[in-house]
């Protein structure tokens, strides 16, 4: 989580292009998570089960937003510098909250919605005063804001979805179900890369451009999606979020070594902010959980995965 706006900054060029694809990258990732998750099932000896016809297609969807909202990353890391990126990220615990009411009948408390504000002016705190561009002319623009926005509502909704599936087969072994999730998103790469520049893709322009960071990229994200997955099936994404808290302050810190960011006051403020925010959000959700009236879905958690 932490790592990879970095990496990717990292493996852009001095005008602050990507050189390699990232329709490969993802496929890549992708393909390293699919042949960890099949030497791991064939490990536990739990095997698959002998009906998969509806169950594969169910897993098509989150699939298919995760194979969006991957190769969506690389281009808001274009406009917004990477701790800002951590920043607006926290933008998933709002859009979480709203789909658990819309979706699963979760309400929220006010002390819960307190702390949405909270989050909402933190983040807006941030864009007051950015900070200073990062190596290469990374900056944060309106587009990259408005596309973080849109990262953020899909990484919630696969998220909520994603863990309704690991957690409806409890029975079902987690390398099983991350076989189904990660085919799928082979084949969305896949077809995206013919899609985009047809069968030279998949040949000798597939590795164009992939030195030490760009490998870096592909196996930070093939280790984020494995240990989400974890995440989601044995925790809940209230683990997740505190995750994406200390996952932002590192950012920063690691931005100021790498890059020689110099943080404004604004830019710590809505840190502190943001942070804050999403503990007292999360304790209370851990409050109440599994409370009377909140359904088959109670003991869900309150903020969706990112991207797998």
């Amino acid at each position: 989580m932490t790592l990879q706006p970095i990496l990717v900054t990292l493996s852009q060029d001095a005008q602050g292009h990507l050189e390699y694809s990232p329709i490969s990258s993802t496929l890549l990732s992708e393909l390293a998570k699919l042949s960890i998750s099949l030497a791991m099932l064939a490990a536990s000896g739990s095997g698959a089960r002998a009906s998969v016809s509806r169950e594969l297609l169910e897993y098509a969807v989150p699939a298919f937003i995760y194979f969006v909202n991957n190769n969506l990353v690389f281009v808001i890391l274009s406009h917004v510098d990477a701790t800002n990126f951590q920043l607006l990220s926290q933008l998933k615990t709002v859009f979480t909250g709203l789909l658990f009411r819309a979706f699963l009948g979760r309400h929220l408390t006010a002390f819960q919605y307190l702390a949405i504000l909270q989050l909402a002016a933190g983040t807006a705190t941030s864009q007051l005063a950015p900070c200073s561009a990062v190596a290469g002319g990374a900056r944060s623009s309106m587009l990259g804001v408005l596309l973080s926005i849109v990262s953020c509502v899909l990484s919630a909704f696969g998220g909520i979805y994603s863990e309704k599936l690991l957690k409806d087969r409890p029975a079902d072994s987690i390398h099983w179900q991350n076989v189904q999730l990660y085919v799928w998103g082979i084949v969305f790469n896949v077809l995206a890369a013919l899609l985009h520049s047809g069968r030279s893709a998949l040949g000798e322009r597939f590795f164009v451009g992939f030195r030490g960071w760009a490998w870096a990229v592909v196996l930070n994200n093939a280790c984020n999606g494995l240990a989400i997955s974890a995440i989601l099936k044995y925790a809940d994404n209230i683990a997740r979020v505190y995750a994406h808290a200390c996952a932002m302050l590192v950012t920063m810190m690691l931005s100021v070594v790498l890059f020689g960011t110099s943080p404004s006051a604004q830019l710590l403020i809505a840190i502190t902010m943001v942070s804050a925010s999403a503990v007292q959000y999360n304790l209370k959700s851990a409050s109440t959980v599994g409370s009377p009236g909140g359904g088959a879905y109670a003991a869900l958690p309150s903020s969706a995965a990112a991207e797998r």
